[in-house]
């Protein structure tokens, strides 16, 4: 997993060339202005997920991993948690692999880091992660999430 901030994402860049189109559609667009669901970037290999909700409990957010896609996720407006695993320490899937979902459901032991406006995450298959998760209160999220064919 990798956190940073938009500002200073080119350094993610050298993780290849899907990466880098994923950061500048962040950089290039007003997500803030964007209606919530799928741009295409590159067909199904890099695709943003405009998504506007309000942040969960605990018990309401799940631990997923994926094998096909890494998610950059950018947070727009909004603050949440994010939790991560490695996920050889998710242990057993409480819900196995489904190709159509594209994920991995876990158990909910894991780490957490606070997104704020300007943060992202990059995860990939060999991060479990828990998106959603609110902090002391809810919080209207304005967040996207670009995967990246990576599997």
């Amino acid at each position: 997993m990798i956190i940073g901030t938009l500002a200073a994402c080119e350094r993610y860049y050298v993780l290849g060339a899907r990466f880098r189109k994923a950061l500048e559609f962040l950089k290039e667009h007003d997500v803030t202005a964007m209606e919530p669901g799928r741009y295409d970037i590159e067909g199904d290999d890099v695709f943003a997920l405009v998504q506007e909700y309000v942040t969960k409990t605990i018990d309401d957010c799940t631990l997923e991993a994926h094998r096909v896609y890494a998610d950059v996720n950018y947070v727009a407006e909004g603050f949440e948690y994010l939790g991560y695993a490695p996920l050889e320490r998710a242990g057993a899937p409480a819900v196995e692999y489904d190709p159509a979902t594209e994920a991995a459901f876990f158990e909910k032991e894991c780490d957490f880091i606070l997104l704020r406006k300007g943060d992202i995450a990059i995860v990939f298959p060999e991060d479990a992660h828990m998106p959603q998760k609110r902090a002391l209160v809810p919080a209207t999220v304005r967040k996207v999430c670009i995967k990246v064919r990576v599997g």
